[in-house]
């Protein structure tokens, strides 16, 4: 049982605009005051951006300062934050992981999302309640929906163009809609534009119609480039992000902790955000990382690990807790740091008896355990015996280390299976009636007539049957005292019951 994938490709993108602004004051709490972001390194700061506030007295990008504060005396002047923005990054992809597993950062306050794992009827509902999440946490946003990441891009900015939160570039009506957007929302060049003016081709509809080969004859590469984006013929492989280190609290101590309460009650406060934004992704805690550093230099460093994800604070808390409880700290602490680690992202559900190895880690850490519970000697991979005598079989070591199997084997070994190594068989094949054993050997009497079985008697099948194959006859192991064997099979179907394979030992 598999997720589908759907055959309908898309993209989502999601646009921050002002994202430098909006990382330092979120834009969407403070709408009514004029606000700016300015570059201090130059000898005369500039306006870096300005909200819809500031732009209504005058203010515009690149204006010095000084001219800025003389159209809006009530101007608020905020500088970049290196801090603020990172916060505001991880904000954007820890929310847009609660859509899709398949996201990149493209650039910073823009995420491009990949959608071949919902199907497309979800997309603009899910698109709209992402949105809505990052609306309520200070961030605004447009959406832009599509069948390829540019075109997804070029919604987004036509959402922000037009006042819309979510803008869907669908495939039906992608030309009508490209017909009411200007050049400029397709990011055309400046020297482009102005040639495409001067034949009086004002949108990117009008673009989109021209024929390849004439755009390419008069245009070259840069206007073959935005027709292939403008029709959707452009694809590109979207480098996915990954979680696994933003989640993590960080605060160094004004002075010195020597006493547990106070190191405990930080770590309750940031257990709190740690597991809401967690939770927010549709993903559980599996590990946490816990560092300290102590004013002897020293530091203390632990991996805190869950036999499965949760999200449970007193959970978390008594791990970390505990921990803390029973290190010997002979220095005060000046610096904590708490990390947790997300549980694994699937974007489809694996096969429901597949054996492929989901993760490495896991797997040695696994075979550690089990050997310390069972012992080394009951930990391995079941492989025939060189016999032919059915249902044999030995059980081999495992390795310590699964890069020594591999190397060795080739493959990987599960500890109820044997793997699978080398190209597979050719020609069709075999199918046959699928068979269940009765691995403990149920005990059933059989009564024979002129050397055929006509009747099975046992505790969980009895009655007439009806057809019989056979008898099979098969000795082994003769030459061995005490090892050899010997057993009839007959296959049987009883009547109203199935067909059974019945055997003779001895």
């Amino acid at each position: 049982m598999t997720s589908p994938v759907h055959d309908t490709p898309g993209f989502a993108v999601i646009r921050c605009a002002d994202f430098r602004l909006q990382s330092v004051v979120r834009r969407v709490q403070t709408l009514s005051d004029p606000i700016a972001l300015v570059d201090d390194s130059k000898r005369q700061s500039v306006i870096l951006s300005r909200n819809e506030a500031a732009i209504r007295f005058g203010v515009e990008s690149g204006m010095k300062t000084v001219q800025a504060l003389a159209r809006c005396p009530g101007l608020r002047v905020e500088s970049p934050s290196a801090p603020a923005e990172t916060l505001a990054s991880r904000l954007l992809l820890e929310t847009a992981f609660s859509w899709v597993p398949g996201i990149e950062e493209t650039e910073p306050g823009c995420l491009t999302l990949d959608l071949s794992t919902q199907s497309p009827e979800k997309w603009e509902g899910c698109a709209c309640r992402t949105r809505g999440r990052l609306y309520e946490k200070g961030l605004e946003v447009t959406i832009g929906l599509g069948e390829t990441p540019s075109l997804a891009r070029i919604a987004a900015l036509a959402a922000g163009a037009v006042g819309k939160s979510v803008w869907h570039l669908k495939p039906s009506h992608r030309q009508a809609q490209l017909e009411r957007l200007p050049l400029v929302i397709g990011e055309v060049e400046e020297g482009l534009r102005e040639r495409l003016a001067l034949w009086g081709m004002e949108t990117l509809g009008a673009f989109a119609k021209l024929q390849r080969e004439d755009v390419a004859s008069r245009l070259g590469d840069e206007g073959v480039a935005l027709w292939l984006r403008l029709n959707g013929k452009t694809g590109s492989t979207l480098r996915y992000a990954r979680l696994d280190e933003l989640f993590e609290e960080h605060l160094a101590f004004d002075y010195e902790i020597s006493d547990r309460e106070p190191l405990l009650f930080v770590v309750n406060r940031f257990l709190d955000r740690l597991i809401e934004r967690v939770g927010a992704t549709g993903r559980g805690v599996a590990a946490v990382h816990l560092l300290l550093h102590f004013s002897d230099g020293s530091c203390h460093a632990k991996r805190l690990s869950l036999p499965e994800p949760v999200l449970e604070h007193e959970i978390l808390f008594h791990l970390i807790s505990g921990h803390i409880d029973g290190l010997d700290m002979k220095a005060p602490v000046t610096e904590l740091r708490l990390r947790v680690e997300p549980s694994d992202v699937v974007a489809t559900q694996r096969n429901l008896f597949g054996t492929g190895l989901k993760s490495r880690f896991r797997y040695e850490e696994t075979m550690k355990r089990l050997r310390r519970i069972v012992g080394s000697e009951r930990v391995g991979s079941p492989r025939p015996c060189d016999t032919h005598r059915p249902g044999v079989f030995e059980l081999v070591p495992l390795p310590a280390e699964l890069e020594e199997f591999v190397a060795e084997k080739g493959a990987v070994a599960s500890v109820c299976g044997a793997p699978v190594t080398g190209a597979p068989a050719a020609g069709a094949p075999t199918v046959g009636a699928p068979i269940r054993r009765f691995r403990a050997g149920t005990r059933a009497g059989v009564v024979m007539r002129d050397g055929r079985p006509v009747r099975l008697e046992a505790a969980t099948v009895t009655g007439e049957v009806i057809a019989s194959v056979g008898p099979w006859y098969a000795v082994g192991d003769w030459w061995d005292s005490g090892k050899s064997w010997s057993r009839v099979e007959w296959d049987i179907e009883v009547k109203g019951q199935g067909v059974f394979r019945v055997v003779r030992e001895g």
